[in-house]
């Protein structure tokens, strides 16, 4: 190290800054020689060195993670190759000579250096004496009022309780459970898929796989929908609802995988083969029941699922397929008052006119119709509540009519069933106070 010393010593200290904070000069005209065939000069060496010093500082500090969770006392092979997948980076590091190799002359014995017996000596009572200290050096507890040179040894374990998600290799055990949960779910056996399922709902040594599992569901409802593969979308909805009613399990980094996966259910256009035979109407409802749970469970402020998701139901509506318009009104009235109000009641006088033609003509065996009389019925349950206090009594069929189109005979008598209702329960309730003030 002494001549690296002098001779740093004797350049000028811009040439200094970039071989001691970079990578040298020498490296990087080698690398540019290699990868474009040029050479290097000025200000652009010491900018294209000081990326990829950062590029290979990254690299290393993933390969010496990964090394420290396989308890590896120094960085392989292995560990730098998993740490340019982890950055997606295709290199291979090892030489390979395609030439053929020239043959091993075997009859010649191998000759062996002989070992000199003092330096194995001091080596191992070296090891000794440290491993002595180490056992007998007193646990020192940790301190946050200590001075910052005395805590620097705290630092790495502070930095990996502060470290986010990685994704790492599954064990051979957790790769097993992973197809057997996969392949029960999917599979024809009812007693196997409930077996399956009772373990995404409680089991807590699902986090691991939990991405990849993610990853799984939200590929094979695109795969389904696309093929309209009714039950297979019902199994992957059901997976859904119990991971998410797993207590033990952690959905933030995964909702942008399971969340457009139950949406896709709730709106898509067709998601079954057979819609006069298959009930797709309760399907939807099912993923919209679904969908309200993950709102509960993480539809806070910072993340603003709910907004998006009332976003996605919204656009729905102004869509020209039944079977969307369904799934989004469905969707909308798990929303609550506020959301019906704002985004279903505006909406009803154009829903109104697109469900018409498919009510004129009554027919059981046809699907659309079927949806159409969904959509109506979905309607007057979800804004008759709303209307009557939006509405004064006064008002007559003719103005229901005039706002909301053909639906405002259906709305005007809805509204008025409500308020009957309304008062018959009002009367009820004061006879009974009557009669037990009576009675006292």
């Amino acid at each position: 190290m002494n001549h690296i010393s002098i001779m740093l010593k004797s350049v000028n200290d811009d040439w200094k800054r970039i071989h001691t904070s970079t990578l040298s000069r020498m490296s990087l005209q080698s690398i540019a020689r290699a990868s474009i065939g040029e050479t290097l000069t000025g200000r652009l060496i010491q900018a294209v060195a000081q990326n990829v010093r950062k590029d290979i500082s990254q690299i290393v500090a993933e390969a010496a993670k990964y090394a420290r969770r396989t308890r590896s006392s120094k960085i392989t092979i292995d560990h730098l190759l998993f740490a340019l997948e982890e950055h997606n980076i295709s290199l291979d590091l090892l030489h390979v000579n395609y030439a053929s190799p020239d043959p091993i002359e075997t009859d010649k014995p191998i000759s062996k250096p002989p070992i000199k017996k003092s330096s194995l000596d001091r080596a191992s009572r070296k090891d000794a004496k440290r491993r002595k200290r180490e056992r007998e050096a007193p646990f020192e507890p940790y301190d946050s009022n200590a001075p910052l040179e005395e805590r620097n040894r705290w630092l790495k374990r502070e930095q990996v309780l502060l470290m986010s998600n990685k994704r790492f290799p599954l064990s051979k055990e957790q790769q097993e459970f992973f197809l057997v949960i996969t392949e029960a779910c999917m599979g024809n056996s009812e007693f196997a898929r409930r077996e399956a399922l009772h373990s995404l709902r409680t089991d807590s040594s699902l986090q691991p796989m939990l991405y990849r599992l993610s990853l799984f569901i939200g590929e094979a409802v695109k795969v389904n929908v696309a093929q309209k593969n009714f039950a297979l979308l019902i199994y992957l909805m059901r997976m859904v609802q119990n991971v998410l009613f797993n207590p033990h399990l952690q959905l933030h980094n995964y909702l942008h995988l399971l969340v457009p996966s139950v949406l896709s259910c709730a709106v898509s256009r067709q998601i079954c083969a057979f819609p006069t035979v298959q009930n797709h109407c309760a399907a939807r409802e099912y993923a919209t029941n679904i969908m309200a749970d993950f709102i509960r469970a993480y539809g806070y402020p910072g993340n603003d699922i709910l907004p998006r998701v009332i976003s996605v139901y919204k656009n729905g509506l102004k869509s020209s397929i039944l079977m969307t318009i369904y799934g989004s009104l469905v969707g909308l009235s798990k929303m609550g008052r506020y959301a019906i109000r704002d985004c279903v009641i505006p909406e009803i006088r154009s829903l109104s006119e697109g469900i018409q033609p498919y009510l004129i003509k009554i027919d059981n065996d046809n699907a659309e119709y079927k949806t159409a009389v969904y959509i109506r019925h979905r309607l007057l349950k979800m804004t008759a509540p709303i209307l009557k206090t939006i509405h004064d009594t006064s008002e007559d069929i003719v103005e229901y009519t005039k706002r909301y189109g053909l639906l405002g005979y259906s709305l005007y008598d809805a509204v008025k069933l409500d308020r009957f209702v309304d008062n018959l329960i009002e009367e009820i309730e004061e006879e009974n106070i009557a009669q037990i003030n009576a009675e006292i």
